[in-house]
């Protein structure tokens, strides 16, 4: 698995592959859904409603808990899980499909010194984010995008050096096959 890690701020503006990997991740995402839910490509758009970015509330935090922002506090140090889909299992819900491209830090303050990834039976390799530490407010980019499927499993795992609060974001789209779905009172939640 090939990355880069840089500034989340400075991403757009200093490496012109991300816009080429995004673009490929969502033509990527859109066909699996348009061919999986039978909706149109013109309806599945970010300004019909059915493209979103990634929302916390379809995953759950290292506490276990649905997240409703991308906020989490870790209580304990070592290896541990970081986030898992929010169904049962740590699986994506149904309806949903997540294409990410990599994943934010959003604080300055790094309590993750490696993270590895599990997606549904594929583990991708540790990633040592220490070089991270210097930077302000970091951003792990993939050279290629990732789809979480419905239904299909994801765990994000780290290796937490102290305890506290940590932003952690998710960064790419998901496809949404009934928009209404996205509508509550809970602003950014998902009904699931």
């Amino acid at each position: 698995m090939a990355y880069v890690i840089c500034e989340y701020e400075k991403v757009k503006q200093e490496f012109p592959e991300f816009k080429a990997t995004m673009d490929n991740l969502k033509t990527s995402l859109l066909g699996l859904a348009t061919k999986d839910w039978g909706l149109s490509p013109a309806k599945l758009s970010l300004e019909q409603g059915y493209v979103t970015t990634v929302l916390p509330a379809l995953f759950a935090g290292n506490a276990g808990n649905r997240l409703t922002t991308w906020n989490q506090t870790f209580t304990s140090t070592g290896s541990q899980t970081i986030m898992t889909g929010v169904g049962s299992g740590g699986v994506i819900p149904e309806d949903f499909k997540v294409g990410i491209v990599g994943l934010a830090f959003l604080d300055k303050a790094i309590r993750i010194s490696e993270i590895k990834m599990q997606i549904s039976d594929k583990k991708l390799p540790r990633i040592n984010i220490e070089e991270a530490f210097v930077y302000n407010k970091p951003a792990i980019i993939f050279e290629e995008g990732y789809i979480l499927d419905e239904e299909t499993a994801f765990e994000l795992y780290g290796y937490v050096l102290s305890q506290g609060p940590q932003r952690i974001k998710l960064i790419g789209l998901q496809a949404n096959r009934v928009k209404d779905k996205l509508l509550t009172t809970n602003v950014g939640a998902a009904v699931v």
